[in-house]
């Protein structure tokens, strides 16, 4: 029950950019304003802070018009799902995609990480200035 609660919290929150940009790519190549190391050591910084209970620092990582639409609630939930999965193990497969909109350039990182109880599938999304425009685990 708390699982789909929660997926259905943080698909609302960040489905939609997640989704639209990465889903959306027709090239998957990334912008020259990105590069793939760049991309997978900020998305491993970001799990480790979502991570970490530091719910302020894990915001400041969004975009600013983004921001207002998180909450501590949410979060809890993720924390929850994440202490269900035990120990990290370590980081899995890595993929990096990128992405133009609107004239925007964006990248995502899905990052597959292995925990005792099992795998989480994190999907972030950035926009040019390295900000976070989209979070989304399953």
């Amino acid at each position: 029950m708390k699982t789909k609660r929660f997926r259905k919290l943080t698909g609302m929150c960040f489905a939609a950019a997640a989704l639209g940009l990465l889903t959306g790519c027709q090239s998957g190549k990334l912008a020259d304003c990105f590069t793939k190391e760049e991309v997978e050591q900020q998305a491993v910084e970001d799990i480790e802070l979502a991570s970490s209970n530091n719910y302020e620092g894990w915001v400041e990582r969004f975009q600013d018009d983004l921001q207002g639409s998180l909450t501590p609630e949410t979060y809890e939930t993720f924390l929850t799902e994440l202490e269900k999965k035990g120990a990290f193990q370590e980081y899995g497969k890595t993929a990096v995609v990128g992405q133009e909109q609107d004239g925007k350039n964006y990248a995502g990182a899905i990052v597959v990480v292995n925990y005792e109880e099992g795998d989480l599938t994190y999907t972030i999304s950035y926009n040019e200035d390295m900000e976070m425009v989209g979070f989304l685990i399953k």
